[in-house]
């Protein structure tokens, strides 16, 4: 299924489709954070890091807490320069997506907070636990396929309006009941208003959210992680995500 054109369906999706599905599999789901954001961010900020594996040099490394606070592990995405290539990488936009998210409501995205350590400065991020990424087989059964297609919904309504260009079903994850979670966001957001993902399938909840979403809430969130120009284009991209919305033939 390519990522770019994700479900293949018209009109709107109801606010309560797939709801006893929905809550059914929330029961199950490895979304620790979820009304617990601060605690989770403090836990992030300040605990002790007992060992570090360093996954991929100069980039990403997983930490892991001593046991019995909220968080066991986490991702740390330090401060790092990557050659010329027409877009920025950066560990801010990280943190960005997931104010974002918390914004929305859609914890999807798990809580990331700045954090420095052994001497360099950047994203401490909550490593999911129980879950695997999208590159296996999707669901089959009626249900499961109708709660993982709303979140592929979401999530591409999310990757607009962030400007992610970088999604691929290595960094969407998923628990034993389809509930999917979104990670690595550093090459999100930027100037540009174009949409990079077709929207066939809209969230009509979700895009309420989206439409009430104020200047003012935006800056307050973000300002911390991306620069002025990157938040008016949050703004540029709902207008053109609004026109493809209400356009002839949908």
């Amino acid at each position: 299924m390519s990522l770019r054109i994700l479900v293949v369906l018209l009109g709107l999706l109801p606010a309560s489709a797939g709801t006893e599905q929905a809550a059914s599999a929330e029961q199950a789901s490895v979304k620790t954070w979820a009304g617990r954001h601060h605690e989770i961010e403090e836990s992030l900020r300040t605990e002790e890091c007992v060992s570090m594996e360093v996954l991929t040099p100069k980039y990403l490394s997983r930490c892991t807490f001593r046991s019995g606070g909220p968080v066991a592990r986490m991702a740390w995405q330090p401060l790092f320069l990557v050659p010329n290539r027409g877009f920025k990488d950066s560990y801010k936009t990280n943190i960005a997506a997931y104010e974002l998210d918390k914004l929305l409501k859609m914890d999807m995205v798990p809580p990331a907070v700045e954090r420095r350590m052994q001497g360099s400065i950047g994203s401490a991020t909550l490593w999911v636990e129980k879950i695997v990424d999208a590159t296996g087989p999707e669901p089959t059964d009626v249900k499961s396929r109708a709660h993982w297609d709303a979140q592929l919904a979401r999530m591409a309504m999310f990757d607009n309006l962030i400007a992610n260009r970088d999604r691929n079903k290595r960094n969407m994850l998923r628990d034993d009941a389809w509930n999917l979670i979104l990670i690595d966001h550093t090459r999100a957001f930027g100037p540009g208003a174009e949409l990079l993902y077709t929207m066939t399938r809209i969230d009509e909840e979700y895009w309420a959210k989206i439409e009430a979403l104020t200047r003012s809430q935006l800056d307050a969130a973000l300002r911390d992680w991306i620069d002025a120009s990157e938040i008016e284009a949050i703004l540029k991209r709902r207008e053109a995500m609004r026109a493809a919305i209400k356009s002839p033939g949908r």
